[in-house]
């Protein structure tokens, strides 16, 4: 009996998926099948079950979807732009600022129609014709995604399936991300092997391929100017509403220190007319204090001169006792 080979590694079998995804979703739609079955039936030469299996799973992208994935490859600067935009808006709606509101949708409405100019100059490079049904279901698409997270990440992988849209209300219908439960060793070399030559044959195609056309470098140089005076304008914008958040800062502590002022001014007057009463009080107490001193010095003059006073008296009255007794003593005598 055989042994049962070790279980793969889920990051390495996702990472290759990956690989192999941006290569067929890189290709035309007309292409797609063809190169997959080619790296399908690679990864069971190489007994790699679980990579074909995952790799059967991928599916053909309409043209809509193939037309997005292109613009995301060549113009996803520009696209994050527009994303972000959308994120505005819906601060600007939440805030129910009217001038942001049609600032942000005119720059949004700009930035979208240089897209779509992009993508179909991407597509004539390609040889890929686009017609207005297809074009109205990439812009659709890229509508949905900005308004649905989901949708918005499918764009950003570059691996979307087919169109998205979105009326206000429910969820639109998108191409489910790529499951992967390995169970079997994987080798590396056929698709190694497939990228090169696959990388061989996107020279030989980018060779033999038409050159840009002076209506594609046009639409190219609006997508750039309409990304640059977009990024340009929002920067301004949030310089513009750094300084008001700055100045009402500012007023706010101004106001405050104003607040301060009046109270301190109130405080200090009221401390002046404190000390004022009080040393009013002070002199009156003083003034009393010299009347009460000079009152005790004349009372301690009184004091004493009737002190001189009673001394003398209480003299005389020994002296009169004492003539009194030698009078009574004499007539006595006699």
């Amino acid at each position: 009996m055989s042994e049962r080979p070790p279980a793969a590694d889920p990051d390495e079998l996702a990472a290759q998926v990956e690989a192999v995804a941006d290569v067929l979703y890189g290709l035309t739609p007309d292409e797609f099948s063809d190169a997959r079955d080619q790296f399908i039936k690679q990864a069971r030469d190489q007994k790699n079950q679980p990579l074909a299996r995952e790799l059967a799973r991928l599916r053909k992208p309409t043209q809509s979807a193939w037309l997005v994935n292109q613009l995301w490859r060549d113009q996803r600067e520009v696209i994050e732009q527009l994303f972000q935009l959308s994120s505005e808006l819906s601060q600007a709606q939440a805030q129910a600022s009217g001038a942001a509101l049609r600032e942000l949708t005119a720059q949004r409405r700009q930035l979208e129609n240089a897209l779509l100019q992009q993508a179909v100059g991407l597509a004539r490079q390609k040889g890929v014709h686009v017609s207005d049904s297809v074009a109205r279901e990439a812009q659709e698409t890229l509508g949905a995604a900005l308004a649905l997270p989901e949708v918005a990440d499918e764009v950003r992988s570059g691996h979307l399936v087919k169109p998205a849209t979105y009326a206000g209300f429910g969820t639109p219908s998108t191409a489910a991300p790529v499951k992967t439960a390995p169970r079997e060793p994987i080798d590396l070399a056929a698709i190694q092997r497939a990228r090169a030559a696959r990388a061989t044959e996107r020279s030989a195609e980018a060779a033999a391929a038409p050159k840009e056309t002076e209506d594609d470098a046009a639409s190219r140089r609006a997508a750039e100017e309409a990304a640059r005076r977009a990024r340009e304008e929002r920067e301004e914008q949030e310089r513009r509403r750094a300084a008001e958040r700055r100045l009402q800062e500012a007023r706010a502590v101004a106001s405050s220190a104003e607040a301060d002022l009046v109270r301190a001014e109130r405080s200090l007057a009221t401390a002046d007319q404190r000390q004022h009463d009080l040393r009013q009080q002070l002199e009156t107490l003083r003034e009393q204090l010299r009347r009460v001193e000079a009152d005790v010095q004349t009372a301690e003059a009184a004091a004493a001169d009737a002190q001189g006073a009673r001394d003398r008296a209480e003299s005389a009255l020994g002296e009169a006792r004492q003539a009194v007794s030698e009078a009574e003593a004499e007539l006595h005598g006699g």
